[in-house]
């Protein structure tokens, strides 16, 4: 701790009153502090303070972290990568480093963390030590992951909307291009809808498609087998002329594939396959 006093006392010695009333209440300040880990480190990156948020947060007593390592604060990887000697060697050169990562706990969590070192140095210019600000930034970070991920959700439901139009049917209107990633998600948000509704029909719709190529029909007919093996029928709506000539130019079979040009012919197979009847309502 007498380190840590003197370089506090040389790093201010500019302002007397430091000494006396405003030293006491800026100790008083760092001491009742929440939501701020502060404490001092030496030259070497050993702990020279410690205030009660910084307990609060990392789990260590004052009497078992002073005088260790700030390594200790660092996941193994960044351990092992040299992190923490690297951010003290910025914040010399630089006068300051910071950072948002992952910090570890004394019971081994983890938690988001915002990082700032500060270089001190004395009158001569002499480096005597580091302050360090610590603060958790978990909830913001767990937050931002959920939006995120909500984001992603979404994105996937407008890159592959999946719907069921009708009890029993469900339609997959594809719009753009096919490449493996959207395809696979066709496979996997398909069947999820299909197991979930129990639906003996699922109609793809390829009209908004602008090009098939060799990849995206074996993908298609892949989607179809596995629709199949669920227990559900496809039927592939959208096949223009030009979109059959080049699968039979591609030579893919779809012989054993219901197809239709449109999707309202489309539809009024999957009510034929359901032994449903759609007709006009006549007037009384």
């Amino acid at each position: 701790m007498g380190n840590a006093e003197d370089t506090h006392h040389e790093t201010t010695s500019d302002d007397p009153g430091l000494d006396g009333q405003a030293g006491d209440l800026l100790r008083m300040l760092v001491e009742n502090l929440r939501e701020y880990a502060i404490l001092l480190v030496d030259t070497e990156g050993r702990v020279l303070t410690w205030n009660p948020a910084a307990e609060r947060l990392k789990g260590y007593t004052a009497e078992e972290i002073i005088g260790q390592p700030i390594d200790v604060f660092y996941t193994e990887q960044d351990v092992q990568s040299g992190k923490p000697e690297r951010e003290l060697r910025v914040a010399a050169e630089e006068g300051r480093f910071e950072d948002e990562a992952w910090r570890v706990r004394k019971d081994g969590t983890r938690f988001w963390a915002n990082v700032i070192f500060t270089a001190l140095r004395d009158k001569e210019g002499t480096l005597r030590g580091f302050g360090k600000v610590t603060r958790d930034l978990t909830d913001r970070k767990q937050a931002e992951e959920r939006i995120l991920r909500q984001a992603q959700e979404i994105m996937e439901m407008a890159a592959v909307p999946v719907v069921e139009v009708w009890d029993g049917v469900v339609l997959v209107p594809l719009i753009g291009t096919l490449d493996s990633a959207r395809t696979q998600q066709l496979m996997e948000r398909l069947l999820q809808r299909v197991t979930d509704t129990a639906s003996p029909v699922a109609v793809v719709d390829i009209t908004g498609v602008p090009a098939i190529d060799t990849q995206t029909a074996q993908h298609l007919i892949e989607t179809i087998k596995a629709v199949r093996l669920v227990g559900a029928e496809v039927v592939l709506t959208g096949v223009r002329p030009s979109i059959a000539q080049t699968l039979v130019h591609l030579s893919i079979d779809l012989a054993n594939v219901v197809t239709r040009s449109s999707l309202s012919a489309g539809l009024r197979m999957a009510f034929d396959i359901l032994g449903l009847t759609v007709r006009p309502m006549r007037e009384p």
